[in-house]
């Protein structure tokens, strides 16, 4: 939602109920005229604008979303790491050692670990499946870049898709 349409909602809402107090109140004591700065005000005009305008405000609310497009900035704590300080420990430790800590594993890390938190969310076990099969498929490449054993690399990929694993478990 975008965040003006409450602020707008509420100052239509408050709009109308004045205009209504006021026509209750001055309907009561048979008031015609409103004297307002300095001015002379029909009752009938003053809560027709009143309540017009409360009226028209909480339509612009309603109708605010549909035509103005809101993307919230991302939250901090979205970006921050998914992983229990001890995986991350660990994480860090593996990917450190393996020489795999270059900007493109770091970034290709952080969007799997935001793609298979939202994947474990909706419960889409084929997208979380195929996250962990392109995520091991980079650490491998990598790894073969290295010219590691394969015994060693598939060890280390295993590892490491484990421990993200881990941590998805643990924040549900």
């Amino acid at each position: 939602m975008h965040p003006i349409v409450p602020i707008i909602m509420t100052l239509g809402a408050t709009l109308f109920f004045v205009g209504i107090a006021v026509q209750a109140r001055m309907g009561i004591r048979r008031i015609n005229i409103i004297k307002l700065r300095g001015k002379e005000y029909k009752l009938w005009k003053f809560v027709g604008t009143m309540v017009g305008s409360g009226v028209a405000l909480i339509m612009i609310s309603v109708l605010i979303p549909k035509y103005i497009s809101y993307q919230p900035e991302p939250d901090s704590q979205a970006n921050q790491s998914l992983l229990s300080s001890n995986l991350k420990y660990e994480l860090e430790s593996t990917i450190s050692r393996l020489n795999l800590n270059n900007e493109i594993m770091t970034t290709a890390l952080k969007r799997f670990q935001l793609e298979y938190q939202e994947a474990a969310q909706r419960g889409d076990q084929n997208t979380m499946d195929l996250l962990i099969l392109e995520f091991a498929y980079r650490i491998r490449n990598e790894l073969q870049n290295q010219n590691y054993p394969e015994n060693q690399i598939e060890r280390e990929v295993e590892r490491i898709t484990s421990i993200l694993k881990q941590a998805v478990n643990q924040n549900e």
